[in-house]
Parts: C-alpha cells; sequence; structure tokens
C-alpha cells in the first residue's frame, strides 16, 4: 500500500464522519482527483483508482454495501498509518 491507497481510506472515512451515510464510487473518485490534481509526480495512468480500490476491497479494508465504508481492518490500517 502507498500514499494514494491512505489517501483513499482516508476520503471514505471523512465522508462518513462528515455526512454520517457511506459514500459513492463516483464521490471517492471526484474527491481523489480533486485532492492530487497539483501532485505532480502522479500521473493519470498510476492512479488507477478502480484497481486501487478493488485490492482495497480484496484485501478487506473496505466494503460495498449500497455505498463504500472502511472494515474494521481499514479503519485499524488507517490509524496505523496516521501514527
Amino acid at each position: 500500500m502507498d500514499q494514494y491507497d491512505y489517501l483513499i481510506l482516508d476520503i471514505i472515512q471523512e465522508y462518513k464522519e462528515n455526512h454520517h451515510e457511506l459514500i459513492r464510487l463516483s464521490s471517492i473518485e471526484q474527491t481523489f482527483w480533486k485532492r492530487i490534481e497539483d501532485d505532480v509526480t502522479l500521473s493519470v495512468g498510476q492512479a488507477k483508482i478502480g484497481e486501487r480500490i478493488t485490492n482495497l476491497y480484496l484485501k478487506g479494508l473496505i466494503q460495498n454495501r449500497s455505498g463504500y465504508s472502511l472494515t474494521k481492518r481499514g479503519r485499524e490500517e488507517l490509524v496505523e498509518q496516521l501514527v
């Protein structure tokens, strides 16, 4: 996992805290691109946000039940990264 995977986890968690609801894929993508638009080290091809979200799902860090949220493991991973 790299900083962009953690960014996705942060976007999902922040949305849930602020809106008290699950986030849709389109909102994740929109917020992701807004946050990295000034990052000149990442190309569009490297971002592969769909692939990143799929990998986070397969690793058990996020779940999708009519919207995305972090699993317990995903929350723990995000907290560990912030420390």
